[in-house]
């Protein structure tokens, strides 16, 4: 997908691997400078290496624990100074553990609550200011259809995902008619490093994962980065409080 993107400033968590790794290409690849903000380093470097090599777009990695509001809020100080704005905000920062309940830990618990959902909170309390000043700005999450099944992790996943979804509806219900868009994509089944640890890429898992959606195929992080750049762009300035449900079919068919 082409969308005119330049002179933008996306802010992508989670953006050294998986769907924000994508993310993060494909923004640039439409002329958005690019920032990373991953506890990852050596990822995170690399990629925005990358990407300045391949599109000559601007880019800045933040190493940040995004649990911490502190060094959030340091790090998009940092974030300000050097571009003056931020345009888009891709909230893709996740962590899925399948662990039953019987044999869940309290920390289980906690981290998936302070990555999902705390997360995506103190990037967002940390920018506000900002992204008010600047009208047009997006914020876009990355949940996941678990929130509808109940599948795809422990009862810690999806209860951090369903958070997910409200903190889109309160932010698209809050701040909408003062020029922020929110919205969020529910992916299911994407060929990312997090569905790598539970399913090896053999034929046998591959057959396995693609029989689960009637589309016939599981999905790849580019499909999201698509509903990623259209949210993101003015085909979709009339949408706002909405899911794009990238899923392969599977949850409308009950897969």
């Amino acid at each position: 997908m082409k969308v005119d993107l330049k002179d933008k400033v996306t802010v992508i968590s989670g953006g050294a691997s998986g769907i924000g790794r994508q993310i993060a290409y494909s923004f640039a690849a439409n002329g958005s400078n690019i920032v990373i903000i991953d506890i990852d380093k050596d990822s995170g470097l690399a990629v925005t290496r990358d990407i300045t090599g391949k599109h000559g777009v601007e880019t800045l990695f933040s190493h940040c624990d995004i649990t911490d509001f502190g060094k959030v809020k340091s790090a998009c100080n940092e974030i300000i100074n050097e571009y003056g704005k931020v345009d888009n905000v891709i909230l893709a920062a996740g962590y899925g553990s399948r662990v039953p309940l019987e044999e869940m830990e309290l920390s289980d618990w906690k981290k998936s609550i302070d990555i999902n959902i705390n997360g995506p909170f103190h990037i967002v309390r940390a920018l506000i200011d900002n992204l008010l000043a600047n009208k047009g700005a997006n914020i876009i999450l990355i949940g996941s259809a678990t929130i509808y099944t109940g599948s795809g992790g422990g009862v810690h996943y999806s209860t951090s995902k369903v958070a997910q979804y409200g903190l889109m509806k309160g932010l698209a219900y809050e701040f909408l008619s003062r020029g922020i868009r929110t919205n969020i994509i529910t992916p299911h089944i994407i060929d990312t490093p997090m569905l790598r640890k539970r399913y090896p890429d053999t034929p046998e898992n591959n057959k396995r994962l693609a029989s689960r959606l009637p589309i016939g195929r599981f999905g790849k992080p580019e499909d999201i980065a698509s509903a990623a750049l259209f949210l993101a762009s003015d085909a979709s300035g009339y949408i706002c409080g909405s899911e794009i449900m990238a899923d392969g079919g599977g949850v409308f068919y009950g897969h």
